[in-house]
């Protein structure tokens, strides 16, 4: 769920490209949420804020489909055990640039991304229990659809983390047994 958070923001992307390429979009975004659902088996509300900017350029000359972004962005997610009232918070801050884009075949492109910041878990006392920090890097191969629109449809998507994710890497297991020891 959290690592959705993560991916949706960086899908808000799927396009900081070179000086000379138009700017196609600018805009500032900020939402606050709250529901309730399932985390691992307890019934928990989760109250999220975020905001951030995106900057989206078009490409220029073969890479004219291909539009490159800057996401900015900060969030928090608080979860909160219904039954006993104990919660804890999930924050980060960070950029996800679209670094470079090489022109594969026909609507498909190869997308270079970077995902740069901090993501840590604070327990109900204010005390770090975990924390990620550096850069992830990420291959996208992705059809632009030919529509001159940004968006399109990711193929295929590769990840190669650099500093301490433990939270990124953890697996579905790893991430309900640490919510388990916060608040359950």
């Amino acid at each position: 769920m959290i690592r959705l958070t993560m991916l949706v923001l960086a899908a808000v992307l799927l396009v900081a490209a070179p000086a000379q390429a138009t700017i196609s979009e600018r805009f500032d975004f900020s939402f606050e949420e709250s529901s309730e659902e399932d985390v691992c088996g307890l019934d928990a509300r989760i109250d999220s804020t975020g905001s951030g900017s995106v900057m989206i350029r078009v490409g220029k000359n073969d890479l004219d489909q291909a539009y490159f972004g800057l996401n900015a962005f900060q969030y928090t997610d608080t979860i909160t055990n219904l039954a006993t009232g104990d919660s804890f918070t999930i924050e980060g801050k960070g950029n996800f640039i679209d670094a470079h884009a090489v022109h594969v075949e026909g609507n498909i492109f190869e997308f270079s991304l970077v995902h740069a910041g901090w993501d840590r878990v604070v327990d109900a006392d204010g005390t770090v229990v975990l924390r990620d920090s550096g850069v992830v890097r990420s291959t996208q191969l992705f059809d632009t659809l030919g529509d001159s629109q940004p968006g399109g449809i990711v193929l295929e998507w590769t990840f190669d983390p650099r500093g301490p994710h433990p939270l990124f890497e953890m697996d579905d297991d790893e991430f309900c047994a640490m919510v388990h020891d916060l608040i359950g």
